[in-house]
Parts: structure tokens; sequence; C-alpha cells
């Protein structure tokens, strides 16, 4: 099984990073590893450069993250929760997603039960 290569961090972006995001991370690494400076590196300037085209270009990327993602490289395509967790869902502005596992969760009682003796 070959080794895929992380686009991703190569640019230094998140996975859900935006087509602008991508150019200015682009042009901050280019800047900076360009063969042509004394510090430059041509070999990851490559890098930088294949990383950019397959990124910025919508149905190369899809290709790309679902090799990158399949279940082949044992990469989940969205990550999930461990099994022993539990989903709170809080309201809000954001909307975020909490995940407790049950240990948290009997920790908490606990403590609860504890302070609620002292009482």
């Amino acid at each position: 099984m070959e080794n895929i290569v992380n686009y991703y961090q190569i640019l230094d972006v998140s996975y859900h990073a935006t087509s602008d995001e991508i150019k200015e991370a682009y042009r901050k690494k280019v800047k900076s590893y360009h063969p042509d400076k004394e510090n430059g590196n041509a070999e990851f300037f490559k890098r930088i450069k294949e990383a950019y085209e397959v990124l910025r270009n919508s149905e190369k990327r899809k290709s790309y993250d679902d090799l990158f993602f399949s279940k082949t490289y044992n990469r989940p395509q969205q990550p999930q929760p461990p099994s022993n967790t539990t989903v709170i869902r809080i309201k809000g502005r954001s909307r975020k997603k909490v995940f407790l596992s049950s240990l948290t969760i009997n920790a908490a009682i606990i403590l609860i039960g504890i302070l609620a003796k002292k009482r």
C-alpha cells in the first residue's frame, strides 16, 4: 500500500479550508521556500506547488479527499466519536458537539453525591 502525501499538512491548512485560505497559505509557503531564496528548498517547493494544484481545483480536491480519507487507508470519512461516549448537543450560537465519556459522567455523578452529603 503506497503512502499518500498529506497536502493539507504541507500547506498548513485545515481539511475544511476554503479556496481563499488555501491560496493565502500557498503564497506564504512559496515565498518562504522558493529555490531562488537563500534558505530555499527546491524539493519542498515542488511539493507545495503540487499540493496547491490539487487543492485549488474542486474536482481534483474531491478525488484526493476521497482517496485520502478512504477506508483503504484506515481513515474514516467523518471523524467518529469513540463507541463508549455520549453525544450531548449544546444549544447556542455555535452549536458545538461535546463528547462525554461514561467515565466522565460517572465521576460527575459521584462528585455531586459527595458534595450533597457534605451539606
